[in-house]
């Protein structure tokens, strides 16, 4: 039973419930993230073999977000709760993993939670976008980059005095958990609408695809910048542990800023000229990264890249549920954000390979011709309406 202080709607669901899911988000992908040449080093594991690893995350990510947006859309409440706790639960196995196989395990789990909570925290910023008339979605991200480069300071330190990784994660993954249980009651019963969907079978229209190929070209090159600045610092320009730390939290400090002005830009500039310009100067951030010689240049094109990108996804995801009919927006996030995890699924895996073909520096050159292609694709977005006339078959 209802009660009379319990959210009823999603005009009840309020911005900084979706900004405090966002950043706790960022923080568990920032201590996984400068995680990652400790992970290296534990496992024993190449630059393709951890690669190759990698892409664990994002296979077991793809359909756990296809699943859980028809199911939020469903029965709202619970699976926000779900998601959160599947998530804080898994977040330290990687770090915990002592070989090869043990950590593709770990990652496969840490995307089946990561692609859940991902999901059902871009559905209720797209709801309040839609429902309430409000912009959170950059915002919301940006925060998700407050969280992510806290995390890789953190860790960056905490590995100078020898403090072991997955203590960190299994930390933010239990206050997670306290978080949830504190606030649940802030979440309405049927988070993307008033009730649940009628019964039947539903067609997402074929624009989700569209929008997903542009996401999938966004991910693939936030991704693979991001999950190997780290490495790229330690072994192509030769820095230490805490400074190669560094590198993720300056690609996501760049985010914060880079969707902070996308906020405002948005309300400007049309959502094209946002993609396009997101394109062309990510593009210029990898070549600058794939030249660099020194620290202080690689975190420059880590920056650069990182301002550009960041309002990519952001801006994508709002059209979609901007444009998404209520009953359907969480499932219509959800195919969006499943399409899109392909690009976060071969950007670390792209990068591995071409890194143990050749190196890193033409690993990363390679990612200025992706950026391009988002460039060109930016160009073919249109002004129809996403799932607004989702039928029953």
């Amino acid at each position: 039973m209802t009660t009379a202080t319990e959210p009823r709607s999603h005009a009840s669901l309020k911005p900084a419930t979706v900004f405090l899911g966002f950043a706790v988000f960022g923080m568990l992908w920032g201590l996984y993230a400068a995680s990652i040449p400790a992970i290296k080093d534990q496992t024993g594991a190449s630059d393709g073999a951890l690669g190759t690893a990698m892409m664990c995350v994002a296979l077991a990510a793809a359909p756990a977000m296809f699943l859980t947006g028809g199911l939020l859309d469903r029965f709202g409440r619970p699976v926000v709760i779900a998601a959160t706790v599947l998530f804080a639960v898994v977040a330290a196995l990687p770090a915990l993993a002592g070989s090869l196989p043990m950590l593709m395990v770990a990652l496969l789990l840490f995307g089946l939670g990561s692609g859940a909570f991902d999901v059902v925290i871009n559905s209720m910023a797209a709801t309040v976008e839609a429902e309430q008339d409000v912009r959170v979605m950059n915002r919301a991200h940006a925060l998700f980059s407050v969280g992510l480069m806290a995390g890789a300071v953190i860790t960056g330190a905490a590995r100078t005095i020898g403090l072991a990784p997955w203590m960190l994660l299994a930390s933010a993954g239990l206050l997670a958990i306290v978080g949830i249980a504190a606030t649940a009651h802030r979440v309405p019963r049927f988070v993307t609408r008033e009730r649940p969907p009628a019964k039947g079978r539903k067609r997402i229209d074929r624009a989700v695809l569209g929008f997903g190929l542009l996401v999938a070209l966004a991910l693939l090159v936030e991704s693979g910048v991001q999950q190997w600045s780290a490495v790229f610092l330690e072994d192509e320009v030769g820095t230490p542990a805490a400074i190669s730390g560094l590198a993720p939290a300056i690609f996501a400090g760049s985010m914060v800023l880079g969707r902070l002005a996308g906020h405002w830009i948005s309300t400007r500039l049309s959502d094209r000229v946002v993609l396009l310009t997101a394109g062309a100067v990510s593009g210029v951030g990898t070549v600058v990264i794939a030249v660099a010689t020194s620290p202080v240049l690689a975190l420059a094109g880590f920056a650069v890249t990182g301002a550009a990108i960041s309002v990519a996804a952001p801006t994508v995801y709002g059209l979609v549920g901007r444009r998404a009919a209520a009953e359907r927006r969480g499932a219509s996030i959800g195919a969006t954000s499943s399409i899109g995890y392909v690009g976060l699924l071969l950007g670390p895996v792209i990068v591995g390979q071409l890194a143990g073909a050749f190196d890193l520096r033409i690993a990363f050159a390679c990612l200025t011709a992706v950026s391009a292609v988002l460039t060109l694709t930016a160009l073919f977005i249109g002004g129809s309406r996403v799932a607004a006339s989702t039928g029953t078959e």
